[in-house]
């Protein structure tokens, strides 16, 4: 074969490979990420809870028939879920129950949608199973701002995304 043929050849198959490779990675990131979401950012179960008002603060305030501003404001006064739905005579146990169901029926309307998968759902379930009681039983931290874990509490370390500014997402975290 002459000189030319032979380099592209070898070119082309650079190229196919390079392609074929770039392909592979993108098609590979993007398994088990919802729709519309950037690979990495995972499935928004968070998101999802809050939009449908799964909240434990958006359940209290349901149960008790007061608003949710009231929530939040005894909690930053340091009172748990469970002490202010207790206080309107709602049980402890009641309230982790609808707390439950709540996210249930999100989580549901959420895998119908296609946003997360029947796994990923499952999982969040199983989750929030085993910690939902100790989050409305704990009380708010003095510390915490509402800001969630990673909200910026990496100090501002992480490639450039954190401000720095949060200092919560503990169990007893005011907007949880």
């Amino acid at each position: 074969m002459k000189r030319g043929t032979v380099a592209a050849l070898v070119s082309a198959a650079l190229v196919a490979g390079l392609a074929l490779g770039t392909l592979s990675i993108a098609f590979a990131s993007g398994r088990g990420v919802a729709a519309g979401t950037a690979p990495g950012s995972g499935a928004g179960i968070g998101a999802v809870v809050r939009q449908a008002g799964g909240t434990i603060a958006d359940v209290v305030a349901k149960l008790t028939g007061q608003p949710v501003a009231d929530v939040y404001a005894a909690r930053a006064d340091g009172k748990s879920f469970a002490a202010i739905a207790d206080a309107k005579g709602v049980s402890a146990e009641t309230l982790t129950a609808e707390v439950l169901a709540a996210r249930k029926t999100a989580l549901d309307a959420a895998v119908k949608a296609g946003t997360v998968t029947q796994t990923q759902a499952d999982a969040a379930v199983a989750n929030m199973t085993s910690n939902v009681s100790a989050k409305i039983t704990s009380a708010a931290p003095d510390t915490c701002t509402g800001a969630g874990p990673g909200s910026g509490a990496g100090g501002g370390r992480g490639m450039g995304r954190g401000a720095g500014a949060g200092s919560c997402g503990g169990a007893g975290c005011v907007n949880q």
